[in-house]
């Protein structure tokens, strides 16, 4: 299937949620709405995805997920950002084929005091992106814990795709410490994507937001294929039945 280019109209302003996360007078939060306020509230443009796909963003602190999605909405490197606090929110359309998909991008802290929050937006997640600094081993290295975490909060069929962000410093200093080939084995080892990344640069970002749009658009198309075949062997049982 050829995948086309993503569409813009898609990308909303980010959301920080933190108001909702730490000020009990604030009533209702973007997260607490119907998709369809979501979208009401955030853009108006005319687009009309057929499916909207929950995607959660976890790695720690400063391996560069804020920096990521930006990259991916907006086109742009921000350097300047402050460390997330528990939990930014941001929708982005994305055309696959024929077809438009919306997807949730969920921003989320890296910080040790803010991991029972993160954990708390695994549910209901279609897709998660586990990112690591591949010149942090440290990031690398936790990477572990985080699968666990994930593997407890989220469905068995679950999209996860591994990044290694930050390639770029590979070329300009030599600073990378973790190879290709390390990402790849873990990744082949927990069943899950693989791609590296440069939000500095843009290298790879589009690429594997693509290509986990397309696998959940698969395990969607995959899921109500099952649906229907049930449903069709209960109809036959009825019939023969009466």
């Amino acid at each position: 299937m050829q995948i086309d280019d993503m569409d813009n109209r898609g990308c909303t302003s980010q959301v920080d949620l933190r108001r909702s996360i730490y000020n009990p007078e604030v009533k209702q939060s973007p997260s607490s709405r119907s998709l369809a306020e979501v979208f009401n509230y955030h853009t108006k443009s005319d687009f009309s995805p057929e499916r909207i796909f929950k995607v959660v963003f976890i790695g720690d602190s400063a391996v560069g997920k804020t920096c990521f999605l930006h990259r991916f909405c907006h086109n742009r490197f921000k350097p300047l950002f402050n460390a997330t606090i528990g939990v930014d929110f941001t929708v982005k359309n994305i055309r696959l084929g024929n077809r438009t998909v919306a997807v949730q991008l969920w921003d989320t802290a890296g910080q040790e005091r803010f991991r029972s929050i993160t954990k708390q937006y695994f549910r209901k997640a279609d897709g998660v992106i586990l990112m690591y600094d591949v010149t942090s081993e440290q990031s690398f290295l936790n990477v572990r814990s985080w699968i666990d975490s994930v593997r407890v909060g989220v469905d068995e069929k679950c999209v996860i795709c591994l990044v290694g962000n930050k390639v770029d410093l590979f070329a300009n200093d030599r600073s990378r410490v973790l190879t290709y080939k390390q990402g790849q084995n873990m990744a082949e080892e927990f069943n899950m994507l693989f791609f590296e990344t440069s939000a500095y640069t843009g290298y790879g970002v589009n690429e594997c937001m693509k290509a986990v749009a397309m696998k959940l658009q698969e395990r969607e198309d995959e899921n109500i294929e099952e649906a229907l075949k049930l449903d069709m062997n209960i109809q036959k049982a009825k019939k023969c039945c009466s």
